[in-house]
């Protein structure tokens, strides 16, 4: 069927585009794969140990292809400003809403990939945690960022921490990949994580996005609806996920209070709108 769409007019192009994307997958996950394999096999050989970093000395860059599976480029300059921005963005948010980045004594990077944002914090007293989905991004933080601990956590299943651990928990370009059920399971999971009165902050698809949707979707999502592209594939950049503002301060925030709300203020996610909550309740 696909070979007869390549001869109709308008529609050869986009066949041609989902060839590319559907091979540019295939290929991020081989290489995946084979670092996966290359890692284990060094390990074999060596203690799990990261070099500690001297003083001023800029962690390593992650391989190209991570930066290109966590963030859609490969670009070392990129990686390493928007990452500076992500870290910034994160301390002026809490400091807008009251909850000081330098007040806090445990953080969680949730959706850390391969440390774009969190090899920004390491002057922080705090100690500072990473999970992420992808076993091959932790395995190379864990390895090269040892002012932080890294975690694998399954796509819907429990993080290994324990109740009320984090002062604080930032999640960049996370929800904005989910389907409706892991964002409910996430958001139940991060307000146990959180201690009473911590804060979450959050980067969501909001309004600057709406130009980006169809008309059936720009329908829904003006009803305050959570629009979900892609939802056979959560987790990935293909999947893509758009947040009303109204949903957000409605289902989506059950057992917070929203403390701030910036359009378009996730700087080192852009076009992405920036949330603050606290927890201020149970489930």
């Amino acid at each position: 069927m696909k070979d007869l769409l390549r001869y109709v007019p308008g529609v050869n192009r986009v066949v041609r585009a989902l060839e590319r994307r559907d091979r540019e997958s295939r290929l991020l996950t081989e290489e995946c794969h084979r670092l996966a394999a290359e890692n284990f096999r060094l390990k074999a050989h060596r203690p799990r140990a990261a070099r500690a970093l001297a003083p001023g000395e800029e962690p390593p860059l992650p391989p190209d292809v991570l930066r290109l599976m966590v963030a859609g480029t490969d670009d070392a300059a990129w990686f390493r400003a928007a990452g500076k921005c992500g870290a910034d963005a994160l301390a002026s948010l809490l400091a807008r809403a009251g909850t000081p980045l330098e007040a806090c004594s445990r953080v969680l990077d949730f959706g850390c990939g391969c440390g774009r944002v969190i090899r920004h914090l390491r002057h922080l007293s705090a100690e500072l945690h990473g999970c992420d989905t992808n076993p091959v991004a932790v395995d190379w933080c864990a390895d090269h960022l040892p002012f932080a601990r890294f975690a694998v956590n399954e796509l819907d299943a429990p993080l290994e921490y324990g109740c009320e651990t984090f002062d604080a928990v930032y999640a960049f370009s996370v929800f904005t990949h989910l389907t409706a059920a892991l964002q409910t399971h996430w958001m139940s999971e991060l307000h146990r994580v959180l201690r009473p009165g911590g804060a979450l902050v959050l980067s969501l698809h909001g309004d600057a996005l709406l130009p980006k949707l169809n008309r059936s979707e720009r329908g829904a999502y003006r009803r305050g609806a959570l629009v979900v592209r892609a939802g056979e594939l959560p987790g990935t950049n293909h999947c893509a996920a758009f947040h009303p503002p109204v949903f957000v301060r409605g289902a989506f925030a059950r057992g917070f209070e929203v403390l701030l709300h910036a359009p378009e203020g996730a700087t080192g996610n852009p076009p992405q709108d920036a949330w603050v909550l606290r927890k201020c309740g149970r489930l």
